[in-house]
């Protein structure tokens, strides 16, 4: 008997992208993500495993979902409205289907590799018009590391640009064979201080250094910095960083600072978690501006943004 295929649980997909990655691009979510970033703006890709969003504004309060759950997950009180016990849903979907408002999503979708290669398939003749491709990100494509090898090895077949964003956290052997299959590589540098990064994320970033270095001796690489005000964006981690990056060699095309943003904050309520960072305010122009001219200044290409 033959190997079993691998099969991914991909959040979903996003068509006619511009970034992330040369031409245009169909970005790949994958679900599941070993770093816990007090700032992270896809919450509901961290959890590996499909999950069930609750959209209160949507809500009408119905009772259609509590009808619908066979085990008793979902009550309703007057004070909280829909109230679901994730720690005992199993998300198999049958309220999401009873619902009348669609104020209930079920997050992730589990697929073999012919059948994600077929949907971003249907994108190949944008691919060759632009010089674009694939870029899988997430979450954390490594997590689901045999899946992920084996989609982009595809992608190489077919003569498809493949692209990753990754936070490098996962073994080298791993990381050694998505690079196997790997044009460009997007490489998050959280924070350069050890002790700060483990605060801010849950890990340690020694073993992320050291896949970055992996990564920048064979492929071409771009560091991103989420710049997020009196955690990332202090001179010290800024120079820090780029004195890291000098020392990598030809194949770092640049550093992107990417500003903190509050896009995807309402989606912790939506799961059942709670924003830690509430009250920290997007950077101004001028900050960034000033951030990407220290990095120019020691002789690294910089860019606001991806």
């Amino acid at each position: 008997m033959g190997c079993k295929e691998p099969v991914g649980l991909v959040y979903g997909l996003q068509r006619f992208a511009i970034h992330d990655g040369p031409g245009i691009r169909t970005l790949v979510y994958m679900k599941g993500c070993p770093l816990g970033c007090l700032w992270c703006s896809s919450p509901h890709t961290q959890k590996m495993g499909l999950e069930i969003l609750h959209n209160e504004v949507n809500c009408k309060r119905c009772g259609h979902c509590i009808e619908a759950c066979q085990l008793g997950f979902i009550t309703r009180s007057e004070e909280f409205g829909i109230e679901i016990d994730r720690a005992l849903c199993t998300c198999c979907g049958d309220c999401v289907e009873a619902c009348p408002n669609q104020a209930l999503e079920l997050l992730g979708k589990y697929m073999t590799v012919d059948e994600l290669f077929r949907e971003v398939d249907k994108d190949s003749p944008f691919y060759r018009r632009s010089n674009g491709g694939v870029t899988v990100g997430g979450g954390e494509p490594a997590m689901q590391h045999e899946f992920v090898t084996a989609f982009l090895k595809k992608c190489k077949q077919h003569y498809i640009h493949t692209a990753i964003e990754t936070c490098a956290y996962t073994k080298p052997e791993i990381f050694d064979k998505l690079l196997e299959h790997l044009d460009l590589v997007y490489i998050d540098v959280k924070h350069m201080d050890p002790r700060v990064h483990k605060e801010i994320t849950g890990v340690s970033n020694e073993l992320i250094l050291e896949n970055v270095k992996r990564a920048c001796a064979t492929h071409p690489i771009i560091i991103r910095i989420p710049t997020v005000p009196g955690i990332s964006d202090s001179n010290d981690n800024i120079l820090d960083t780029v004195r890291f990056a000098k020392k990598l060699g030809k194949n770092l095309l640049r550093i992107e600072l990417l500003p903190y943003h509050k896009f995807g904050t309402q989606t912790y309520s939506r799961i059942g978690r709670e924003y830690q960072l509430e009250d920290v305010e997007p950077p101004g122009e001028d900050h960034m501006k000033r951030l990407a001219d220290i990095i120019e200044s020691c002789g690294v290409k910089a860019q606001i943004g991806g």
